[in-house]
């Protein structure tokens, strides 16, 4: 199974809550994201949450000084002007990850069962790619959470489809 492209995003608990409900559509980062449109990516929320809680697609990548990301995506950012500068201050270059479509899990999976279900699992401090093995092993149990994406055509599709078939361990 081809999951390149296919990222793990470790995202602050409100914010990857609000990316999964569709009330922050637009995802903010400090440095370039190497994601491409179509992109699947995992939601991880991190510490006190610290559990995988669902998958988006990726609709486009923008990069480009903050003042210029804030008039283009500030209102699709779940952020106030003052929290956006002080995340962003110093930063000369931000990225912006717009959200296609988005699904959360039925349950959340924590850390440990991240963990028992793969050895080497090791959380991103911002993001990272996946390998097809891990990918797999982490979804056991969520991949038909995944069925709304896999209807949308995108570049992720395939790798979504061949999840879902995939047999559970």
């Amino acid at each position: 199974m081809d999951v390149s492209g296919a990222a793990l995003l470790s995202v602050r608990p409100r914010f990857a809550e609000a990316l999964l409900d569709g009330s922050k559509t637009v995802e903010v980062r400090r440095r370039a994201a190497r994601l491409f449109p179509g992109a699947l990516c995992l939601v991880y929320a991190s510490s006190p949450a610290c559990a995988l809680l669902g998958a988006l697609r990726v609709a486009s990548v923008d990069v480009d000084d903050p003042e210029t990301l804030w008039r283009r995506h500030g209102d699709q950012t779940a952020l106030e002007r003052p929290e956006f500068d002080a995340y962003l201050s110093g930063s000369p270059v931000a990225c912006a990850i717009a959200v296609a479509e988005a699904v959360t899990f039925a349950q959340p999976v924590p850390l440990s069962e991240l963990r028992r279900r793969h050895s080497s699992f090791v959380t991103p401090q911002s993001y990272r790619f996946l390998a097809s093995d891990e990918m797999a092993a982490l979804l056991n149990g969520q991949a038909g959470d995944l069925a709304s994406l896999i209807e949308t055509p995108s570049l992720c599709a395939p790798i979504v489809s061949s999840l879902v078939s995939a047999p559970m361990r």
